[in-house]
């Protein structure tokens, strides 16, 4: 997706809820519109296709039973889950971890965990998605994707009359045409995405009721599993606090718009610099949410593990993002002419799939600009490790730049996008942008910027967290 592709998708999205009551949105006595602005919106941009069809097909004998022996097993499973009243709970998607001297930690809470174990304060990790093979770090982290398999059986379909909905007429024209897909379709595709959410309510409805936390935090709190803990956590006025991961900005459907609460969103939003979090006030349009700028608990943690990368030239860290192309031909045609000049790096994305990083390898080694040895360090090493040492960094809207930036190093931005979003870091010399595409202006670029560096004070974690927790 192109930035004019981006700009047009989030004007209709801020349009739709300009002119219409999409507070009016109501499943389940909750106010929707957040859940169904941001999953469409990320459904168009990773080009995921809606199914033509979504049959409800009756389950047979055999297949019931299965379901039926299934769900006793997970039931089995859940009666030996210990889960006591704690005071703090942790949530979010496995793909937040990072493997450190043989361990698994979650780059952002492991560093609060640590000073809340120090602290004598009870916590619990609880995460969604792919069980890992990996040692969690202090046997931290509890997988509970299988209680959705549980709850879905508890589960009953809630029918939506959307003639009710001020504005979906509008909106099902226009996400319908985007992701080529009839409406009938699509109409199926948000009663199945609510009703995931649904189910992940009631997941947490029972773990609430055991664990009974003060605060609750959050990564990507705009994924379906966040927003069940949200729905339930509301119920009880328990506090949401949503972690910075990355990119936030006006072109961020999460962290732009919204002219009320809508009592779906976290009530608190940690940033990890006061730029940021002048960007989401002004990008906000209500004004009932509190901030807090607690810096990057990852980089805090790293700060004394951090060792200088070995190094013979100039270096440049390029970090890939999961859309195509890959690189694209302006920037390869740069890297092959510097390439006895500058050390290249090339940091992959989480989602990029095999098949994809071979296809690169390929295109790397045809124009003799792979090295083995550059690549291991730049995949193997932990990113801050990498981002503090080399002397330049470029991306297109990556969250890196602000990593980047954080740790005081130049980065330079190949997209409108990241421009838009990174504005603040343009104004603070810590980044530059206006490469258009142009191999030439990128050139210059480098040149003019790689080694550039800028002092920063780092946010100590240990005081945000005894005043905040």
């Amino acid at each position: 997706m192109n930035f004019n592709e981006r700009k047009e998708i989030i004007q209709f999205f801020n349009k739709i809820e300009a002119d219409f009551e999409t507070e009016s949105w109501i499943y389940r006595d909750v106010k929707v519109w957040p859940i169904l602005k941001t999953y469409f919106f990320l459904k168009i941009f990773w080009n995921s296709q809606i199914q033509s069809h979504h049959r409800i097909q009756r389950k047979g004998i055999r297949q019931s039973f299965k379901s039926f022996v299934k769900r006793k097993i997970i039931g089995l499973t859940i009666d030996k889950l210990e889960l006591d009243q704690i005071e703090f709970l942790f949530f979010s998607g496995g793909n937040f971890r990072e493997t450190i001297q043989e361990s698994s930690l979650n780059k952002f809470y492991d560093p609060i965990g640590n000073y809340l174990e120090e602290n004598q304060k009870s916590f619990k990790f609880f995460e969604y998605g792919h069980i890992s093979n990996h040692n969690t770090y202090k046997e931290r982290g509890i997988n509970i994707q299988y209680l959705y398999s549980y709850f879905e059986g508890e589960s009953r379909q809630e029918n939506i009359d959307f003639s009710k909905w001020n504005g979906f007429v509008e909106f099902e024209d226009f996400v319908s045409t985007k992701l080529s897909c009839t409406k009938n379709s699509l109409k199926l595709e948000v009663l199945e995405t609510l009703k995931k959410v649904n189910v992940w309510s009631m997941c947490f409805e029972w773990i609430l009721s055991k664990t009974k936390p003060k605060k609750i935090f959050l990564l990507s709190y705009y994924n379906l599993p966040c927003f069940g803990l949200l729905i339930a956590a509301k119920k009880r006025g328990i506090s949401c606090i949503d972690i910075q991961h990355g990119t936030q900005g006006n072109m961020h459907p999460a962290y732009s718009g919204f002219k009320q609460n809508y009592s779906l969103l976290p009530d608190v939003f940690w940033l990890w610099d006061q730029k940021t979090e002048s960007q989401l006030i002004e990008n906000f349009k209500f004004s009932n949410f509190k901030t807090l700028v607690g810096g990057n608990p990852w980089h805090y943690y790293l700060s004394n593990l951090v060792q200088k990368l070995s190094k013979t030239k100039a270096s440049i860290l390029y970090t890939l993002q999961p859309i195509h192309p890959l690189i694209d031909d302006y920037v390869l045609e740069v890297m092959e002419e510097t390439k006895e000049e500058f050390d290249w790096l090339v940091r992959l994305h989480p989602r990029i799939n095999t098949e994809q990083v071979h296809q690169l390898i390929s295109e790397l080694k045809l124009l003799g600009i792979y090295n083995e040895n550059l690549w291991k360090l730049a995949n193997e090493s932990p990113l801050p490790s990498l981002l503090k040492d080399v002397d330049l960094h470029i991306s297109k809207f990556s969250g890196c730049i602000s990593e980047a930036a954080d740790l005081g190093t130049f980065s330079i931005i190949l997209e409108k996008n990241g421009e838009i979003a990174y504005r603040h870091l343009i104004e603070s010399e810590i980044a530059a942008g206006g490469i258009d595409s142009d191999s030439r202006r990128l050139l210059s670029a480098i040149q003019e910027n790689i080694g550039k560096r800028k002092q920063v004070e780092s946010i100590d974690l240990k005081t945000v967290l005894d005043n905040f927790c």
